[in-house]
């Protein structure tokens, strides 16, 4: 199976190469006023709107703020779109199935953990809206 692997902060996650749509640049964001820490506003492409969630924050390790030169993942699956900015893009990973079955994969000089689009549309639905209290 293959899977699409990213940097947030020091950690290396993995999502279902399936489920990625896009990796883009140089898009515009439009900010939304009392979003959470993590949510960095929508974007529209190809005649579609994601929200732009910032990876590391989303995972507690700082408070969302956008950089220079950042690519943005745009997820699909079901009937949901995110697009995740995270610190930077690995590449794509084979995992043979059967091998690796619980959520963390050991390549090369990093470890990376497995996760789907739904345990991260999970996370987001467990945060609280309004002025950011970080």
């Amino acid at each position: 199976m293959e899977w699409f692997a990213f940097k947030a902060a020091d950690e290396y996650l993995g999502i279902e190469a399936r489920h990625i749509y896009r990796v883009v640049e140089d898009v515009r964001i439009a900010p939304v006023p009392l979003a959470t820490h993590c949510h960095l506003g929508l974007i529209y492409y190809r005649g579609e709107m994601f929200d732009v969630i910032d990876v590391v924050s989303l995972l507690g390790k700082r408070k969302a703020g956008m950089k220079d030169n950042f690519r943005i993942i745009l997820v699909k699956w079901s009937d949901k779109k995110l697009a995740l900015v995270p610190d930077g893009i690995v590449g794509l990973l084979w995992i043979e199935d059967g091998k690796n079955t619980d959520t963390v994969y050991n390549g090369g000089n990093y470890t990376v953990r497995l996760v789907t689009p739904e345990y991260i549309w999970s996370t987001l639905l467990k945060l609280t809206y309004g002025p950011d209290k970080i």
